[in-house]
């Protein structure tokens, strides 16, 4: 199982995704961000609700926002999300601390992983830079609900559209897509988590690295949470893919991915 970014991105390119194990103190901290993140969710929809902002983009979500294909089915979960290390984004954050701390500590943990293996990829085509990331990248927390019977999937079939997103489910119900059309359940146990690519590293290494499809298996389970690091490039100055030919490498590939949150009905990634 892939410990160093050189085994994960060996694994990336090999297999589709990643597993990477944390140590024991990384198993902590993100141990104590689904804590906080769980006694958040417990509170009154109304008391939640008093940290969302206008656009549903920073702070708490409400179900109903988001959706994987169709805004007909939308997916069958909360959220909660800190943008960058900006938790001034957030409406009343002074009253979130203990979970902003928590949070910002888990993005402590994942900063250096995502970099280490940006690094690793970028090294494997000649000349390539890794893209900095930490102002464009977000960490979401998904709290599913109990849906019907007959709801097959509380996420349909998608991919993230981020370079990649790092993951950790504290229950079954994930199911990736790999080299055929059948879908493969995968669990994350406590101490590591998935490395999925998106469509943006797909335009970054011209078509190399393809996106991860994945869908979240209605198992009737009433207590199921997932957090994510959506990663994705800043976009300050043009980005190029790094392999193609000379017009597809001459191509700046920003746009697809600022605006790609509006396949699920989100708004585009800003500038902070």
């Amino acid at each position: 199982m892939p410990t160093t970014a050189h085994e994960a991105t060996d694994s990336i390119f090999s297999s589709g995704y990643a597993r990477v194990v944390l140590d024991d103190d990384q198993a902590a901290v993100l141990a104590n961000a689904l804590d906080r993140c769980n006694k958040f969710f417990a509170e009154p929809l109304d008391v939640k609700t008093a940290y969302a902002s206008d656009d549903f983009n920073y702070g708490y979500r409400p179900m109903g926002h988001e959706y994987s294909v169709s805004p007909d089915r939308l997916d069958i979960n909360e959220v909660f999300t800190l943008w960058s290390d900006r938790t001034d984004l957030i409406p009343n954050r002074e009253q979130l601390g203990e979970l902003t701390d928590a949070l910002l500590g888990w993005r402590g943990v994942l900063y250096p992983l995502v970099a280490g293996i940006f690094a690793e990829i970028a090294s494997r085509f000649d000349g390539a830079t890794a893209p900095e990331f930490g102002a464009a990248s977000y960490l979401q927390i998904n709290n599913y609900f109990l849906a019907p019977a007959d709801r097959d999937l509380l996420q349909d079939r998608h991919e993230d559209g981020h370079l990649v997103t790092v993951l950790y489910g504290t229950a079954p119900g994930l199911e990736i897509y790999l080299d055929d059309d059948a879908a493969t359940p995968v669990s994350t146990a406590p101490n590591e988590v998935l490395i999925m690519p998106g469509s943006a590293m797909t335009l970054i290494t011209g078509g190399v690295i393809k996106p991860l499809y994945h869908q979240v298996r209605n198992l009737n389970l009433d207590d199921r949470q997932s957090i994510m690091f959506f990663v994705n490039p800043e976009m300050a100055v043009p980005l190029h893919a790094w392999s193609g030919t000379d017009e597809e490498r001459a191509i700046d590939i920003r746009e697809p991915i600022r605006q790609a949150p509006g396949m699920f009905g989100l708004p585009e990634v800003p500038a902070l």
